[in-house]
């Protein structure tokens, strides 16, 4: 086989791969729109006293953190204290890793075996949230997330998530009411995204975690939802870093592991990651071609490759040209002309009609009736 059906066998291989990752991946592709403003929780929402005393509340008053067992890190605990002294009228839930399983056994036992087989102990710690949120409501806050303020402005909307940078939303503070329907879709869609892909950060991140929660508020958004079925957003500068920010971050052990270290870094070095990116794309493209050319040799892929799609090209062509012959006839002077019938009895006898489809002239026989 030529060079020439080589490169062609694998811009078709890699053109079939692109369209299936753009529809296996557009809720992902999505993200790199960011509307979340749009649905961003305002100054007046959250720092206007007159207003806030005059919204009714919808979000319970709990608060829910999570954790393997009762015994916090020295590090979480002024910050799990400050939750409970700015917020003395909320009932303060810490949901141990027993009580966990225990909640999903009762309440939700179809998922109970998804939630059994994950392999990372973070990834259940996410998916609890958000079905504990579905149950009860209340504001889930994750433990190194220490409030900074009361947080009775976040009980006026039916649900909020906070913003992530450069874009999406996560899943570390998060309010709702009782059965919101975003909340029920994530739920519902977590078996669906209990995919493996072989790298612990983007595995946990995309079946989980935030990436996770964010292609669901995508597709949730896409089509509109009436008010009680709104998400809020609540910005960064709302959430940490501020004066009237609503939590401070205190520092501590994480689930990150080695392979979010390099992220990280490659993170912090954009120029020299797209150069070893780009690079390492020419590699895979040339060791592609040569694997190609090796397998052809010893098979003949490409070449039968080459042949199959000029078999649909020559099947489509030609339906192409029956259906543009039947047209030209059907436009024709002679297209108006009645074609006699057989009678019953002569049914079984051949029809004496003969086509010139370049004139595009009819010679009809004669038919003799008896």
């Amino acid at each position: 086989m030529r060079v020439n059906g080589h490169v062609k066998f694998l811009f078709y291989a890699h053109l079939i791969l692109a369209v299936f990752l753009i529809w296996f991946l557009f809720d992902l592709i999505t993200l790199l729109y960011d509307n979340s403003n749009q649905f961003a929780l305002t100054d007046n929402d959250l720092n206007n006293k007159d207003f806030i005393n005059s919204q009714t509340p919808l979000i319970p008053k709990i608060i829910h953190q999570t954790y393997k067992d009762n015994n916090i890190p020295n590090h979480w605990k002024n910050g799990q204290k400050n939750c409970q002294i700015l917020n003395p009228d909320y009932q303060y839930i810490l949901w141990t890793d027993e009580m966990a399983r225990n909640f999903i056994k009762q309440q939700y036992p179809w998922f109970l075996n998804t939630f059994d087989n994950y392999p990372y102990p973070i990834q259940r710690a996410d998916v609890i949230r958000y079905f504990i949120l579905s149950y009860y409501g209340g504001i889930y806050i994750d433990l190194d997330d220490g409030c900074n303020r009361n947080l009775d402005p976040l009980l006026n909307v039916p649900a909020f998530v906070r913003k992530t940078l450069p874009t999406g939303i996560s899943n570390d503070v998060m309010g709702s009411i009782p059965n919101h329907p975003f909340f029920i879709k994530a739920t519902n869609m977590l078996k669906a995204y209990q995919i493996n892909w072989l790298v612990p950060y983007i595995t946990i991140m995309f079946s989980t975690g935030p990436l996770f929660l964010s292609v669901v508020w995508k597709q949730y958004i896409r089509w509109g939802n009436p008010a009680s079925a709104v998400v809020r957003i609540l910005m960064p500068n709302d959430y940490k870093n501020n004066e009237n920010s609503f939590f401070q971050i205190s520092k501590g052990s994480s689930w990150h592991n080695d392979d979010a270290a390099v992220l990280l870094l490659m993170s912090h070095h954009i120029i020299l990651s797209v150069i070893f990116c780009t690079l390492l794309g020419i590699a895979i493209i040339l060791s592609e071609y040569f694997l190609v050319v090796f397998i052809d040799k010893k098979l003949n892929i490409s070449t039968k490759f080459y042949h199959l799609l000029h078999s649909f090209k020559n099947y489509f062509s030609k339906s192409s040209s029956s259906s543009s012959n039947y047209n030209s006839l059907n436009n024709s002077p002679y297209a108006n002309i009645e074609i006699p019938r057989k009678t019953r009895k002569d049914s079984n006898l051949p029809a004496a009609l003969s086509v010139d489809l370049e004139k595009n002239v009819y010679i009809l026989d004669d038919i003799i009736e008896h």
